[in-house]
């Protein structure tokens, strides 16, 4: 965690291997880091207000790319190996659904308003 005061980091946060990429919720409440280290294949959930992981969610294969709707209700993130799409809850941190038949090895993903 960096303070945009003083451009200094103020808490260092562990999660699972090679995090990646990350979203933060529309209200800044929730960070989801995508992990893509070798056996982590997860989304860590922070807590920004206390700095903790309150959840770990299992996504496979090869997470890359985050993104979080508008209303901060979903997260989409792009599984390249695997070639789909979990769909995360944020009100339960659990897979909601999985959006498969996308382009081979998606890296990224983007959510229109």
């Amino acid at each position: 965690m960096i303070s945009t005061a003083t451009n200094t980091v103020v808490n260092t946060i562990a999660v699972r291997t090679y995090p990646i990429a990350v979203a933060i919720t529309p209200n800044g409440a929730s960070a989801y880091v995508v992990n893509n280290g070798q056996g982590s294949n997860s989304v860590s959930v922070i807590n920004t207000a206390t700095g903790t992981v309150v959840a770990d969610i299992q996504v496979v294969f090869d997470p890359r790319g985050v993104a979080i709707t508008p209303d901060g209700a979903f997260v989409y993130v792009s599984n390249r190996i695997s070639n789909d799409v979990p769909v995360i809850n944020t009100g339960t941190n659990t897979v909601a659904a999985t959006v498969s038949g996308v382009a081979a090895l998606p890296e990224g993903v983007a959510i229109k308003p």
